[in-house]
């Protein structure tokens, strides 16, 4: 109880800070997480019931490409990513809230990389140990130690694996670049506190 009433004192003062909305924050916990609004994947490839969505990106692989000024699926998890980190229940409605989820484990595991290095931590600091989060070698679905085992299927063959190993790291490389832009957007010598707070929050207690 005192860790969720210290992460809710946080959301609150966060959203206040930025958006002056603390009338939003006392009615969130009593709502359902927000969904993406990419389930209708279109024609998106599905593997492993994860979509293989288009996002702004320089990062070489297999995301189709995205239109520049338009939110796609990595602007979206950092929108809703302080809404839905505390909820411990997800009702699945789509591809990509599958996509989602992961985005914002993701998201989490980079907070963490942040929080827990020694000393002061500069963009510069956090672009470099971010990097290499994003190379380090990763479970994917159909591996025991992926975490949304319920939530995904196993690749049905090696070119499906492949493919999805591939997307997941280059979303986790695109997250790794955008995340310390988002951190030292104010000062780029301190990370914001106010994302920084969600560092120990676990997304549906899960972590990557």
């Amino acid at each position: 109880l005192r860790s969720l009433v210290g992460s809710e004192m946080c959301i609150r003062d966060s959203i206040n800070a930025e958006y002056g909305a603390l009338f939003y924050f006392f009615q969130r916990p009593y709502m359902p997480a927000y969904h993406s609004k990419f389930n209708d994947a279109g024609s998106a490839r599905v593997i492993c019931s994860i979509p293989l969505l288009g996002f702004k990106t320089k990062v070489r692989g297999p995301a189709p490409p995205f239109p520049d000024g338009q939110e796609d699926i990595i602007d979206e998890a950092f929108k809703l990513f302080k809404a839905n980190v505390l909820f411990r229940n997800f009702d699945v409605q789509g591809p990509g809230d599958r996509l989602l989820i992961y985005l914002i484990l993701y998201i989490s595991k980079c907070l963490r990389v942040v929080s827990s290095a020694p000393g002061k931590v500069n963009k510069k600091d956090a672009l470099k140990l971010l990097n290499t989060t994003a190379l380090e070698n990763f479970s994917i679905p159909g591996d025991t130690s992926f975490p949304l085992g319920g939530f995904v299927t196993a690749p049905q063959n090696r070119a499906d694996a492949d493919s999805v190993r591939q997307y997941l790291s280059q979303v986790r490389q695109e997250i790794s670049i955008r995340v310390p832009e988002i951190l030292y957007q104010k000062d780029e010598n301190t990370p914001d506190k106010w994302w920084m707070c969600f560092s120990k929050r676990k997304f549906l207690n899960m972590e990557l």
